[in-house]
Formats: C-alpha cells, sequence, structure tokens
C-alpha cells in the first residue's frame, strides 16, 4: 500500500477491504515463519513454499495499493497496518530464513558461530524495520520520491535471502568459507536496504517510454516466470538487486543530476563538488 500524507477528509474514508488485503499480505508471511522453523526441526532444507509465500505477500503488497487508489480508501489505519504486515512479511520471515539457513550451515557450534548467525538475523530485522521507519517517514512528510525508492525495497531483499537458499549452495565452497560468505551475503543485503543507492520503481519498467517495449518486457518477465517458475524468479531478482542501482546512477548521470547528492542525502551530509 502506497503511504501518503493523511488528512482528516481522507481519514473519513476508511474502507476495509484494503486493509484486508493487507493481512492477506501478513499471513503469507507467517506461514513462511512456520515452515522454515518446521524444516530447522525436521532437519530439512527450507521448503520452496516459503518462496511462494514471499511472492503472495508481494502479490497482496502491491494489491492493497491498487484496491486503496481504486476505492480512493487511503487511509491512516491502512498505512499503518501495511508497514506492520511488511514487517512480518519481509522482515521477520527472511530473518527467520538467515538464522535457519545458516545456523544448518555452520561448520561448528562454537560459541563465536552461534552468535555470528543470531547477528546476521537479528541486523537483517533491525534494517528492515530501519528501512520501513524512514519510507513511512519520507512518505507522510511529501518528501518522498515516487520514481525512485532509497535504498533496496524491503521485498527485493526478502527475494534475495530466500534466494540464497537456492543458488549459493551450488558454489561448492568449503564449509568454513560457505559459513562466512553466507554471513557477508547476509550483512551486504542488510546495508543495502539502509543505504542511499537508488532502486528504480517497478512501474517504471511497466509505464516507461516506449510502452512497446515495456508491454514486451512485461511478457518476458511473466513468461519466463510461468516457464522456468521459481528459478526465473530468482534470476530476475539478481538482475534488480545488482543492474538496477548501476542503471539508476547512468541515467541519473546523463541528464545532469547530481549522482551523489542523492547517494548521501539521507546521511545528511553534503557531497563533494567533483561529480
Amino acid at each position: 500500500m502506497t503511504n501518503e500524507p493523511i488528512d482528516e477528509e481522507v481519514e473519513a474514508r476508511f474502507n476495509p477491504v484494503p486493509s484486508l488485503i493487507t493481512l492477506c499480505n501478513a499471513f503469507c508471511g507467517f506461514a513462511s515463519i512456520v515452515y522454515a522453523i518446521t524444516s530447522y526441526v525436521r532437519g530439512e532444507p527450507i521448503p520452496q513454499a516459503c518462496i511462494w509465500l514471499l511472492l503472495g505477500a508481494m502479490v497482496f503488497d502491491t494489491l492493497d495499493g491498487l484496491a486503496a487508489r481504486m476505492l480512493n480508501a487511503k487511509s491512516l489505519h491502512g498505512a499503518n497496518l501495511d508497514s506492520l504486515a511488511d514487517a512480518i512479511s519481509f522482515g521477520a520471515a527472511p530473518a527467520v530464513a538467515i538464522f535457519v539457513f545458516i545456523r544448518r550451515n555452520c561448520p561448528d557450534g562454537s560459541t563465536t558461530a552461534v552468535l555470528l548467525v543470531w547477528a546476521s538475523a537479528l541486523f537483517y530485522l533491525a534494517c528492515t524495520l530501519w528501512r520501513l521507519a524512514r519510507y513511512n517517514a519520507l512518505a507522510f512528510t511529501g518528501k518522498k520520491d515516487d520514481g525512485c525508492f532509497m535504498g533496496l525495497p524491503s521485498p527485493a531483499g526478502a527475494s534475495m535471502i530466500y534466494s540464497a537458499g537456492l543458488f549459493i549452495p551450488r558454489l561448492e565452497l568449503g564449509p568454513h568459507l560457505f559459513f562466512y560468505f553466507l554471513l557477508g551475503y547476509a550483512f551486504l543485503t542488510s546495508l543495502l536496504m539502509v543505504s542511499d543507492v537508488p532502486y528504480p520503481h517497478a512501474r517504471r519498467c511497466v509505464s516507461g517510454e516506449p510502452r512497446v517495449l515495456s508491454f514486451v518486457f512485461v511478457c518476458v518477465v511473466l513468461g519466463s516466470i510461468l516457464v522456468f517458475g521459481v528459478t526465473a524468479m530468482v534470476i530476475w531478482a539478481y538482475i534488480y538487486f545488482l543492474i538496477a542501482p548501476l542503471a539508476e546512477l547512468l541515467v541519473r548521470k546523463k541528464a545532469g543530476r547530481p549522482a551523489r547528492a542523492f547517494l548521501f542525502s539521507s546521511l545528511g551530509r553534503k557531497p563533494s563538488s567533483r561529480i
């Protein structure tokens, strides 16, 4: 659901439909947590059901905003509920997945290793909550850039965490190297969420110009997901994760917009005069 400044007149138009859709987002996140914990207790890999539940949460997270706009039902209640649902689906659920996956691949049971596992999971959860709070603050004060996210969006961050369970094991690293690689991966994803790295909004790819290219792009994405399933979803997530910020910075530089000013704006630091 899109967070925008709420006034008294808007609040009076409260409609429960968008909020009910938002609750479905939270339900998907809760179910993902249950699946992850169950797999840990049974000594099994994190099931692909967690990824499909993440996809469901992302769909509901999009639909509630669409419903709110169609029904003219934006409200402070809905905006707060949306953040709480996101905290569950894109914060708590991936944090549990981090703990389960890295703890299972811990090469030894030393206190230091276990503390590192806890630290990576808690750090991810903290960064997600920080990012959601920052997003809400920018939205409610009218300072949010509608065309671009500041930092990796929490749904994309959750996608990167779940995809790690599918692709990173294929690297065939040694047990200790694999363990520390997972820790670094989790910390990097967490830091990107609270960074000022620009990530373009997905709707810019859908509604961009020319429209024919946008239509082709959407068809390619949906078609690949239908044909290749979870694998295609993970590949597109990595493309967004790695290429999107570079492409956004190139676009800003070509347009003569200060890239460094954008990167450091939320930190309260003045960028260097050299671009």
